[in-house]
């Protein structure tokens, strides 16, 4: 039991180290700052949940009309997504790809504790995105339905049962990308379009969502019939959330005989998926000449072998890299229905559609952060790179370099795709300059923060992936400020566009973005070491 103990405690502190403790000085962090993370996360999660509560209150009409059961049933569905949304991506790294399962193993410890340890950590992670969901609709659904006290009670358990069922969808998803990419070659390719695939799986289905609501509330008989067929242990979350104590025993019992039968499915594999290298292919020396290359060059090299090597590193830092080709396409694709909204907008905003274009190419471009986990992603390893004849400064331009090529050749399509769809409210050719001066620049700046939040914020202590990738104060910053930065130049033309045409307008923004990245450029020129 001591074990045990010490192994989950190591496994959520690991999950949360983030938090609490300041990678780089390898201390706890002060109480100014948990203050301010707690503050930044915080803010973070109301937002995310005042959305939620939105969709709660759209349909809270089912709840007065009698099917209370059917709101809490598509609620815990909606939970149910977004917590196994929020986890898979964890549970390759975490569970599977973790840097000390050897050492680990290596341990007297029993696997199924190592196992149990690992599944605790996914699980507290598909928790706190389900919650997002499950706490504020719930609240609606108290609200509105009033339900007897046995039925309180059960509606604050049931986001602790649910939790059980997306660790074993995380668990089952996680496991089959673990099982491939043990066997075959090239596996953190295969790890990122199976996960792309479940992306693009869940946006299709959640872009459906509202469509879905506004059908539901009017017509909710026909969803409450399919419900009862194809989702029944959903059926009876709902009837216990008004206090059946037989259906909560159903749902529970569902809940923890998915998680029995997934648990004992990877109980007998775990050993042989971490320990399985079948898919690499064996090195044969064979002479011949070596072939140099340039420091630079080599530099480059090495990023990119490093960043296609990590399946966690390019689905979360890279995801720009598809979605602008991607959305270029599907441009071209609904290009009329596209055309019909900037003739709307163009009656009264002709002069900023091409400002409308370069703010679309930025905020695709902010979906890659890559150079924001770079310098921790080098690990306990970085001491070999300051040790080389190069400044480090060389090292970390080659960073920047990888960041620069998977962006801008991504959105080269994107910006060719707008250019043809707005061409008709062009007024000169120099409206083109309005859509790429910005976004190049924008993109330039996007990289060089990220390298900078690094170098200010880099962590070389960590066992897993995700830690670095998902977890670190430089990736939220990167990815929440970008946003922020989109935003600001937005409305700042909002509020100054009366005053100044495009053209002027495009022109001051790069004047400030270019200026930035000025500075930056030579922060990161003067980096001599890191601590």
């Amino acid at each position: 039991m001591t074990r045990a103990r010490a192994l989950i405690k190591k496994q959520l502190a690991e999950v949360f180290a983030w938090l609490y403790r300041d990678m780089k000085k390898g201390t706890r962090r002060t109480g100014a700052a948990l203050v301010l993370y707690g503050v930044l996360y915080a803010v973070m999660y109301t937002a995310l949940g005042a959305m939620f509560y939105g969709m709660g209150m759209m349909l809270s009409p089912m709840i007065e009309a009698g099917y209370a059961w059917l709101y809490m049933a598509l609620t815990g569905l909606v939970g149910l997504f977004m917590g196994v949304f929020g986890s898979v991506f964890n549970t390759y790294a975490t569970l599977y790809n973790a840097k000390d399962n050897e050492l680990m193993l290596s341990l007297p410890v029993p696997t199924r504790l190592i196992l149990a340890s690992r599944l605790t950590g996914v699980c507290a992670i598909g928790l706190l995105y389900e919650l997002i969901v499950m706490i504020p609709t719930n609240i609606v659904y108290l609200i509105h339905a009033k339900p007897g006290v046995l039925g309180v009670i059960f509606t604050l358990i049931i986001p602790i049962v649910l939790s059980f069922i997306v660790l074993g969808l995380s668990c089952i998803l996680g496991w089959v990308v673990a099982l491939i990419a043990s066997r075959l070659k090239g596996k953190s390719y295969i790890t990122v379009i199976l996960s792309l695939a479940f992306i693009v799986a869940y946006y299709a289905f959640y872009s459906r969502v509202i469509i879905a609501i506004k059908a539901i509330v009017e017509n909710p008989g026909p969803v409450s019939e399919g419900v009862k067929i194809w989702a029944w242990p959903f059926r009876h979350m709902g009837l216990a959330a008004e206090g059946n104590a037989l259906s909560m025993l159903i749902f529970t019992g569902t809940a923890f005989l998915l998680f029995g039968a997934v648990y004992l499915v990877l109980s007998r594999s775990f050993i042989s998926i971490i320990t399985t290298k079948r898919g690499e292919k064996k090195v044969v020396y064979s002479r011949g000449e070596a072939k140099t290359a340039s420091p630079d060059s080599a530099l480059l090299r090495r990023e990119f072998k490093r960043f296609t090597s990590s399946p966690t590193y390019m689905l979360n830092c890279g995801l720009g890299i598809i979605m602008m080709p991607a959305a270029a396409a599907a441009m071209l694709i609904f290009n009329s229905n596209i055309r019909e909204v900037l003739s709307l907008f163009a009656a009264e905003h002709k002069s900023a559609i091409p400002l409308v274009a370069a703010a679309v190419i930025c905020f695709a471009a902010t979906m890659n952060n890559i150079t924001s986990p770079s310098i921790s992603l080098e690990g306990k390893y970085f001491w070999i790179i300051q040790s080389l004849p190069l400044s480090l400064a060389r090292v970390l331009f080659a960073k920047l370099k990888m960041h620069l090529i998977l962006t801008y050749i991504p959105a080269i399509p994107l910006a060719a795709a707008l250019i043809w769809l707005i061409s008709p409210y062009m007024s000169s050719p120099l409206d083109a300059l309005i859509v790429l001066l910005p976004s190049a620049l924008l993109i330039l700046f996007m990289a060089l923060a990220g390298l900078c939040l690094n170098i200010r914020f880099h962590n070389f202590e960590w066992s897993s992936e995700a830690v670095p990738v998902k977890r670190s104060l430089s990736v939220t910053l990167s990815v929440f400020g970008g946003w922020l930065v989109v935003a600001g130049l937005t409305a700042l033309y909002v509020l100054a566009g009366r005053f100044l045409p495009a053209l002027a307008y495009a022109a001051i923004a790069a004047v400030i973005l270019g200026a930035a990245a000025a500075i930056m450029l030579r922060y990161v020129a003067s980096v001599e070491s890191l601590d």
